[in-house]
């Protein structure tokens, strides 16, 4: 007897969430082998978007995640970095006036200038000072308020080859090991 064909349909809404599930998965599956090429080499750097700058969002920390194993020994103990920055290394807070003004009440790490990672993404590059510092052999520290931004500010300087060194906990584990710390006066200009 020839084959028998199903006179019976889907019902739409059951249809659209199978579809909606496939969707999902290749989703998923894209996100991860660009995650997986990018992390063996395959893809070139990528900054970070607007969503991956917003402090303790999904998307800043999936990013950190990714980056956070290549740190490596370029993680420092707020000790550490202090003593780095004693012997004349350059200590940056990478977030916004707005960022240390809210987080932090308006407080950073002694010695540090404020240069927010949001500007090198901006400017498509770090700053001047930065660049000139390690061009001349400065060491370069960078801090946040509790470590993952500066992860990614590690990662951007990393990929326009400048070696730099992250703060293990940011400000947070600066000022928990009762290091030296400032406070900035900010205006209502720098806090837009």
């Amino acid at each position: 007897p020839p084959p028998s064909h199903s006179t019976t349909t889907s019902h739409p809404a059951a249809m659209a969430t199978s579809c909606g599930r496939r969707v999902q998965r290749a989703s998923l599956l894209l996100a991860l082998a660009a995650a997986a090429a990018y992390l063996s080499g395959g893809i070139s750097y990528v900054p970070p978007t607007a969503a991956e700058l917003v402090p303790k969002s999904a998307e800043m920390m999936a990013r950190v995640e990714q980056v956070k194993d290549q740190v490596g020994d370029r993680l420092l103990s707020p000790r550490d970095a202090a003593e780095m920055v004693q012997a004349g290394a350059m200590l940056i807070d990478v977030r916004t006036a707005r960022q240390v003004h809210d987080m932090t009440e308006s407080m950073a790490p002694d010695k540090a200038i404020l240069d927010p990672l949001d500007d090198w993404i901006k400017f498509k590059k770090p700053t001047n000072a930065i660049k000139y510092a390690a061009d001349f052999g400065r060491k370069i520290i960078v801090s946040c308020t509790a470590g993952p931004k500066s992860t990614l500010a590690w990662e951007f300087l990393k990929e326009h080859g400048i070696d730099a060194f992250v703060i293990d906990g940011g400000f947070k584990a600066w000022a928990d090991a009762d290091l030296p710390v400032q406070t900035f006066k900010f205006t209502k200009a720098h806090l837009k």
